[in-house]
């Protein structure tokens, strides 16, 4: 089982959505093709340029075989201006 990689933000998901592209040695266009999501979009996620919708995220995760997952933050601050 890998190890869990969270992220907090558009551009750590932007990050992690690329990083698992490359290690599959995808283009953006052909991870498109594969998850029916349009390669613009993809492009935005990666960048962090749009606000994706929850089903296209998971949509292209699954894709790339990933799972997401909620974990609880024990400790963490749970205000809004604190996490975004």
């Amino acid at each position: 089982m890998q190890k869990p990689e969270p992220f907090r933000d558009l551009k750590e998901l932007g990050s992690l959505v690329r990083r698992h592209r490359d290690l599959h040695g995808l283009s953006q266009q052909e991870l498109a093709s594969m998850s029916g999501v349009d390669a613009k979009q993809i492009s935005r996620i990666e960048t962090a340029a749009h606000e994706a919708k929850i089903t296209t995220i998971l949509r292209v995760a699954a894709a790339l075989g990933l799972d997401l997952a909620v974990t609880d933050r024990a400790g963490a601050s749970s205000r809004v201006e604190d996490i975004f």
